[in-house]
């Protein structure tokens, strides 16, 4: 039963992760990618660490999807931000 349970849990988010890249929301599919790859990495070693991290990675993925992040894009972006303090600093 649990594998059925683990086996949805990855593929809904394997899913929702396809579905930001297919939409264009190329920062928030690459920050995803990047969390699930630290949180897989934290809790490897053993069955139930992987568990965990499928779940936490699920709903870090939900999170994103609801909130996504602004670090490059758009105007309240962090990059922007940062190269304007720059410029207007140079």
């Amino acid at each position: 039963m649990e594998f059925l349970v683990i086996g949805i849990v990855s593929a809904l988010n394997l899913i929702i992760i396809i579905q930001k890249f297919k939409r264009k929301r190329f920062e928030d599919g690459v920050f995803d990618v990047l969390l699930f790859i630290a949180v897989v990495t934290i809790f490897s070693g053993s069955y139930a660490g992987m568990v965990v991290s499928m779940v936490a990675s699920l709903i870090i993925s939900i999170y994103l999807w609801s909130s996504p992040p602004e670090f490059f894009s758009g105007k309240n972006g962090f990059l922007k931000k940062f190269l304007k303090r720059v410029k207007k600093d140079g």
